[in-house]
């Protein structure tokens, strides 16, 4: 397909609807992303679903009951904002059978009969909307009425394609910007090969389906073989008490010389640093739900090595040759091998160029960009 110059599509305007900043998270990040990537090439109008008094999102009935409440006081206004037609990519659509309820009832009736939308899945679990017991048909007749459905990987296209027509159903990734420019990666590498020490990050949601206790237990197992490492955590916790008992496995595993917790971080400049400083980004997440998460994206983009699950979601993402190491599911043994494997100046060298080779690929703004606007050149009838 013949590509048009940028800002040749400014006039036309497109509804990017969804969760933005704050709080925080990979959902509202990558709204935000797509917002601004798209911002150059068309008239993009935001309308921002995030209930602002609060920073998390509560789970559980109330969360969904207090979450429809806030949607369903929006209607009036979403309504008003999609009265003139205009696409919309819609980026917060629901794979809990309570969200696809709240979909129902404050999103859906706020389109117009005939208005081009594209939903962005963000969930590795969308799924489960055609197999539940109260969703099964509802899901079916959304879909009818979507004009195309994004997912973030061939291994998501893959789960949904059973339900979804494959010409509704594209595969466009999430993008990071660059968190570090070559002269700032060509700095970390020879800070690297002069230093005996292993920098490692983990940097996401603080619960054990994320992997930090399996990452803390397997940076143990490395420091008692006799590896350097120093490790920082970052990410919100669900409490106190999560956070607390966090600190007494540090303690009871005699790690607090070399371990940094830093606790939840919004300072995009101190994300960046961590990413640029660390020699090996770990993330041996086991979450049912995972989809893509940003953090990997973002370490692929300063050139650090990654240490992921092997599920077919996170190897969708990044895999052996493209500079990862895929460890399997609570497997803490596995970790401290990757870590020792990654000591190596040459394996943790060839892994640096890799990993940042496939960014630049794959997921760097100017690869991403062009998908999305090939899709929505594609869909002639809206215009």
């Amino acid at each position: 397909m013949q590509t048009r110059p940028p800002n040749s599509h400014r006039s036309r305007t497109i509804h990017v609807i969804g969760r933005y900043p704050p709080p925080i998270d990979g959902q509202s990040l990558a709204t935000q992303s797509l917002a601004d990537l798209l911002q150059p090439d068309y008239d993009i109008r935001r309308f921002n679903m995030t209930l602002a008094d609060r920073t998390l999102m509560p789970s559980g009935r109330l969360g969904a009951l207090r979450t429809t409440s806030h949607y369903l006081g929006l209607k009036p206004k979403l309504r008003d904002r999609l009265s003139d037609g205009n696409p919309v990519l819609w980026t917060n659509i629901s794979s809990q059978p309570s969200g696809h309820w709240r979909d129902l009832l404050t999103i859906m009736p706020c389109l117009r009969p005939t208005q081009p939308v594209v939903a962005v899945v963000h969930w590795g679990n969308f799924s489960r909307l055609f197999t539940h017991g109260i969703t099964g048909i509802t899901a079916k007749h959304l879909i009818h009425r979507l004009n195309r459905v994004v997912v973030l990987s061939h291994e998501l296209a893959k789960q949904v394609a059973r339900w979804i027509p494959a010409d509704k159903l594209l595969v466009i990734p999430n993008y990071v910007r660059p968190l570090a420019t070559e002269d700032e990666i060509q700095i970390k590498r020879q800070n690297h090969s002069s230093s005996k020490i292993l920098r490692v990050l983990f940097l996401s949601h603080m619960i054990k389906e994320k992997g930090c206790y399996d990452l803390l237990h397997g940076i143990s197992i490395a420091v008692k073989q006799g590896l350097s490492v120093e490790a920082h955590f970052a990410g919100r916790w669900n409490d106190n008490r999560d956070e607390g008992h966090f600190h007494r496995a540090i303690n009871q595993l005699g790690l607090t010389k070399c371990i940094t917790v830093h606790g939840p971080i919004s300072d995009r400049a101190l994300v960046a640093k961590l990413h640029r400083k660390a020699d090996v980004f770990a993330l041996p997440s086991i979450l049912h739900y995972e989809a893509q998460p940003l953090a990997i994206m973002e370490a692929l983009s300063t050139a650090t090595p990654v240490i992921i699950t092997k599920r077919p979601v996170l190897e969708a993402l990044v895999d052996t040759e493209q500079g990862a190491f895929l460890i399997p599911p609570h497997d803490p043994g596995a970790i401290a091998k990757a870590l020792q494997s990654l000591s190596d100046e040459k394996t943790w060298l060839n892994c640096s160029f890799a990993v940042r080779k496939h960014y630049e690929t794959a997921y760097s703004p100017e690869a991403v960009r062009q998908l999305w606007i090939n899709l929505i050149e594609d869909l002639s009838t809206w215009f």
